[in-house]
């Protein structure tokens, strides 16, 4: 008999804590929502370290909501895969200095700063920075499997879920073209699918309950289809787990978003005890916001576009989508 398996033994499997006591901040989106905008104002404010794509933690917690994975290994793998990435990245381990990327540690404001941490005494580093630091994850699609987040990082998590106008052609058509790239089984990307025998094509795990309609659909409607698994009532609600294991969660669209930065900034900051600052000014200036957007030419032009493209049902469906949108994230957020 397995030690794991005797009633009265006083072993637990999988356990683990989280190694600082910072707040967590996750922000998450669907490609081309605001993301990496958000994400580059965040990582400007005292504090805040700059943000990192984490496919590792999309993994578990999308094998979490399949069922794949309990919640116990879950949260253990969560806290393993956060405690690692917060040692590497408080000793700038894995970091990416590639100028041309968004995502590059370069255009972040604080990077004069933050490249002091490259010293080579790593004790030195570890000491005077570790209880400074807060750790920022960007993920994909993680508000349909977020639960296991709230339930593992509790009252350290701040939720930042970014929502964009559905009838938006930049997103649509970055949508619809990933639809096509992760078809293929050598694709590079970092998700979770499912594959398709007859076809021999991937497609997103969380589609699975309507994989035929997909697969046979174009990819401007494979779009709309996946944008509206993000767009449920159910994801929108979001004080269902936040209030229950004392977290913050906040909302935040695009097109607010970059008419008044500063707004959803302080209330980001107010939860990291980070005041605005003149680096985040420096990042607002970087990212050419404050400014404005014309939704209603960019509805009227993405529509036009899709008229002929896409069948009534999935434009009627956009249609919906976006007074959804308008009624519950624009005017409450």
């Amino acid at each position: 008999m397995s030690i794991f398996q005797r009633s009265k033994s006083k072993i637990t499997l999988f356990y683990r804590e989280i190694v600082n006591n910072q707040k967590i901040i996750i922000t998450d989106g669907v490609p081309s929502s605001g993301k990496s905008l958000i994400c580059n104002l965040i990582s400007s404010l005292p504090k805040v370290d700059p943000w990192v794509l984490c496919h590792y933690i999309e993994h578990v917690i999308a094998l979490n909501k399949l069922k794949v994975l309990n919640d116990n290994v879950s949260e253990y793998l969560i806290k393993t895969n956060h405690n690692v990435l917060y040692h590497d990245h408080l000793l700038l381990r894995n970091i990416n200095f590639r100028k041309s990327d968004i995502s590059s540690i370069q255009k972040n404001p604080k990077f004069r700063i933050l490249k002091k941490r490259l010293n080579f005494d790593e004790t030195k580093v570890l000491r005077e920075n570790k209880n400074k630091v807060i750790s920022h994850f960007c993920l994909h699609f993680a508000s349909i499997a977020k639960k296991i987040l709230f339930q593992t990082f509790k009252d350290k998590l701040v939720y930042i879920q970014v929502y964009r106008s559905p009838i938006t052609f930049s997103m649509i058509n970055r949508i619809a073209n990933w639809s096509i790239q992760i078809e293929n089984s050598k694709s590079r990307d970092g998700h979770i699918k499912f594959f398709d025998k007859n076809l021999k094509k991937n497609f997103p795990y969380f589609i699975k309950d309507r994989a035929k309609e997909y697969i046979s659909a174009n990819k401007y409607e494979r779009a709309i289809m996946i944008i509206e698994k993000n767009f449920s009532l159910d994801k929108i609600d979001y004080r269902k787990y936040s209030k229950k294991y004392n977290s913050y969660e906040l909302i935040v669209p695009f097109e607010k978003l970059i008419e008044d930065p500063k707004k959803y900034l302080q209330k980001i900051g107010s939860q990291v005890s980070s005041k605005v600052d003149k680096f985040t000014y420096e990042s607002f200036r970087k990212n050419r916001v404050p400014r404005k957007n014309n939704l209603s030419k960019e509805k009227k032009e993405t529509l036009k576009f899709l008229k002929n493209k896409i069948r009534s049902i999935y434009f009627n469906k956009l249609i919906n989508l976006e007074k959804l949108y308008e009624k519950k994230i624009i005017q409450k957020f």
